[in-house]
């Protein structure tokens, strides 16, 4: 899903360097269950950039932290921000290893979102 992500949002996730694509974001920390709302994300700045003259935004980091997802970027408007926010918000309820609907849980000391299939025991 990487290389998808690096291939559909160029721009975002890398720069060009001595004419070669260099990836900005070297890894994505989670598990494939959010990657829908990473590569929505990903279209929904993508979007706002082309449709606002002078935006500037570059993504830093895509992790995992206390069960949430976490999207690091510089520059943007609050438009972006405000997006941003609501998919670290919806990764709270959607299970990061399958996608399906989940909750967030304390598991020996760390904390996931999972569903009830991928709860740990």
């Amino acid at each position: 899903m990487e290389i998808l992500l690096h291939n559909k949002y160029p721009e975002l996730l890398g720069e060009q360097e001595d004419g070669e694509y260099r990836p900005r974001v070297w890894g994505f920390e989670h598990h494939d269950g959010w990657n829908v709302i990473v590569d929505t994300l990903c279209q929904s700045i993508q979007h706002r950039i082309k449709h606002a003259p002078g935006l500037v935004l570059k993504v830093t980091q895509v992790k995992e932290k206390f069960g949430e997802l976490r999207f690091y970027y510089s520059g943007g408007d609050d438009y972006i921000e405000g997006a941003v926010l609501f998919a670290e918000l919806l990764s709270s309820r959607i299970c990061e290893q399958c996608g399906q609907l989940g909750q967030k849980m304390k598991i020996k000391g760390w904390v996931i979102t999972r569903c009830p299939i991928h709860t740990p025991e």
